[in-house]
């Protein structure tokens, strides 16, 4: 749950120190080369996390571990989850604030968004552990 919040925090202050122009953008967006690869490489990394994150659990391999280290496993494996979302969003929001692309932008919207799903609940922790989610 730390590592959740810490996560948002930090992309929150990356939003409020660029929109309060303490940070300042830097002249990234004039290599249309580097731009155009970076773009690339996050949208893959995009694309492949979040389905690879929303079933993390589902794999037999893990489940398996889940079920019978519970707490340990969780640990790993939950904080695993959510910095497979987290670290890919907080790149897009760094690289949206330097380059000004809508792109950038639209993904890390998507994976914040898709963090509602992994929420680290006690709920969910429960659930995950135990073999009733079968």
């Amino acid at each position: 749950m730390t590592n959740f919040l810490f996560m948002l925090l930090v992309a929150f202050l990356l939003v409020v120190l660029y929109e309060t122009e303490i940070l300042t953008a830097n002249d990234i967006a004039a290599n249309q080369t580097m731009m155009f690869g970076i773009l690339v490489v996050m949208e893959l990394a995009t694309i492949v996390v979040i389905p690879m994150a929303l079933k993390l659990f589902s794999l037999k391999a893990i489940r398996r571990k889940l079920l019978a280290e519970k707490g340990d496993a969780l640990l790993f494996w939950g904080t695993t989850r959510i910095n497979m979302l987290c670290l890919p969003m907080l790149i897009n929001t760094f690289m949206y604030y330097q380059t000004m692309s809508p792109a950038f932008g639209y993904m890390a919207i998507i994976l914040v968004l898709c963090l509602f799903f992994v929420y680290p609940s006690i709920g969910r922790c429960i659930e995950e552990t135990s073999e009733e989610g079968e």
